[in-house]
């Protein structure tokens, strides 16, 4: 298939590669793309998509860093407009709100599955300490130290609210269906969110040990 080409700076070129891998992956899954398909898509060669990115796992890294970074917008978004509402509770609905993306959790398997780089990389786009900043950052603006939360609750509460909300968004289906609920009832995904919630909640101001 002939590429249609035309003049692009280096950072239109690389920003609109990104575009398109984000929307096909969105679309496709990260299994069903490929390099050659983003270029297609974007009208580009093969190998200027290889200059920028090397790899498709390279390209899938960078779409992942890019969207990790807006959720963590999102999340101090969240948190600065939530802060007339009662903090622990309303950090956790944001967290499982913002993260509980079947698109996004699955994106974020495939990289621990197929790319090792980014897994043991310090700069990894799912490093969690950058997520632990915005989040204390949050806390903090409504409940300043030393009244608040330490840094290792604080660890503990977003360790546990990815692990719900990534694991309920991957396996929600077969195990709703599996309890004999339909996983499309109105209201179901809400109240497993509250309930998670409460849980986090509590031990955020300390309820329990």
């Amino acid at each position: 298939m002939a590429v249609k080409r035309r003049r692009r700076t280096p950072e239109q070129a690389r920003g609109e590669i990104l575009d398109a891998a984000t929307e096909l992956i969105a679309r496709h899954g990260p299994d069903g793309v490929g390099l050659r398909r983003v270029a297609e898509a974007v009208g580009v060669t093969h190998g200027l998509v290889t200059h920028y990115f090397g790899t498709y796992a390279a390209l899938v890294r960078a779409v992942l860093q890019r969207e990790s970074e807006r959720k963590r917008e999102r999340v101090r978004e969240r948190l600065r407009a939530d802060g007339s509402v009662p903090y622990a509770d309303g950090m956790t609905r944001v967290l499982f709100e913002i993260l509980g993306d079947e698109r996004y959790v699955r994106l974020w398997a495939w990289t621990q599955l197929h790319d090792a780089e980014a897994a043991r990389a310090p700069d990894s786009p799912t490093h969690l300490s950058r997520l632990v900043d915005a989040v204390e950052a949050g806390v903090r603006t409504v409940l300043p130290a030393p009244d608040g939360p330490d840094r290792e609750r604080i660890e503990m509460v977003v360790l546990l609210a990815l692990s719900g909300a990534y694991g309920y968004a991957l396996g929600r289906r077969h195990w709703l269906t599996d309890l004999g609920h339909d996983p499309d009832e109105p209201g179901r995904d809400d109240a497993y969110r509250a309930a998670l919630s409460s849980a986090l909640a509590a031990y955020l101001q300390g309820l329990t040990p």
